[in-house]
């Protein structure tokens, strides 16, 4: 555990609690500085991903051979990125009288050594599926926008450690998120601003994209992605829903948002959940807006922006009724 840096803790809190929704000033500006990340991100990686989490490994339910498969190939991914930190988390949970063994998948993205604030920020996704399913959607499409979120921030300047996790036995009650969160120490909570799930962000036959937050309060996470969406997608509402990994967050006091299409496909949890339903232009449209997002907050020269050419303004976001 790194040793907490004070002045700059301070220093990005202020800056964040004051003027935490940001969109570019004029269409001159617009995408300025959002481009470093949104023009590297290629959605035809992210649908190959899709493609072998859900046709070529297939099922991934919780303790199955399937999972394995699954937790194999983000750890070569993660590792062909170039993380060194690339970390494996063995947990065990109980369903039916039958003990279980699933995993967590982490690659951590260090901070420059010379601008490191001692924050983390966590972007996650479930790797398992229902186990009658291929989960194309569910969740292969958040896997798949986040490895490649870990691939372009691979070699991204930041100031803030970033920690994509691919969680496991989601489908079970949501273990792999709660066994990582009772996990953290207290200078981790202390330490860890953010919190981005993506969960079924893919679906051509699902509605449009909400942020849900366990009190359907805003907070920090959904502050960054309303103000992303209306720089390179559209605003981007709010609501309340406390079914997905960004709960065991939430309830550490740590901002937590879950980024999903609602109303949900009629193929949700279904052996229908193919790569044949899923929609390359809203895997893009969402790993835009969580690009922008986690660049916003992690950029090195995050402070600075208040003074930059692009200076971004004030946007404003409105609550949605929870339609799934």
């Amino acid at each position: 555990m790194k040793p907490i840096k004070i002045a700059g803790l301070i220093l990005m809190m202020i800056m964040l609690m004051s003027t935490p929704v940001y969109a570019a000033p004029n269409e001159q500006a617009d995408h300025a500085f959002d481009n470093k990340v949104v023009k590297r991100i290629n959605v035809d990686t992210i649908y190959q991903h899709v493609y072998h989490l859900s046709e070529v490994i297939g099922s991934r339910g919780a303790g199955t051979e399937g999972e394995l498969q699954t937790v194999e190939y983000l750890e070569d991914q993660f590792e062909s990125f170039g993380y060194e930190d690339v970390n494996v988390y063995e947990f065990t949970f109980e369903s039916g009288g039958e003990e279980i063994t699933s995993y967590n998948v982490e690659a951590v993205k260090e901070p420059m050594k010379n601008h490191d604030t001692g924050q983390a920020i966590i972007v996650g996704s479930h790797h398992d599926s229902v186990p009658w399913g291929q989960g194309a959607n569910d969740d292969a499409s958040g896997t798949a926008a986040l490895l490649e979120m870990a691939r372009v921030f691979a070699n991204t300047p930041t100031d803030t450690t970033i920690k994509f996790v691919a969680f496991g036995a989601e489908e079970y009650g949501l273990w792999g998120s709660r066994k990582y969160a009772a996990a953290m120490t207290p200078g981790e909570v202390e330490n860890t601003v953010a919190q981005f799930q993506m969960d079924m962000v893919g679906s051509a036959d699902a509605g449009d994209l909400v942020m849900f937050t366990a009190d359907g309060e805003k907070n920090l996470v959904t502050d960054l992605g309303a103000a992303a969406g209306s720089r390179v997608s559209e605003l981007v509402p709010y609501s309340e829903l406390g079914r997905s990994d960004h709960v065991a967050f939430h309830n550490l006091g740590i901002p937590a948002a879950l980024f999903i299409h609602t109303p949900l496909e009629p193929w949700y949890h279904t052996e229908d959940d193919v790569i044949e339903h899923i929609s390359k232009e809203k895997l893009q449209d969402v790993a835009n807006i969580v690009g922008a997002a986690l660049y916003q907050v992690a950029r090195k020269d995050t402070p600075a922006l208040e003074k930059s050419t692009v200076a971004p303004v004030p946007v404003d976001y409105y609550y949605e009724e929870p339609e799934l």
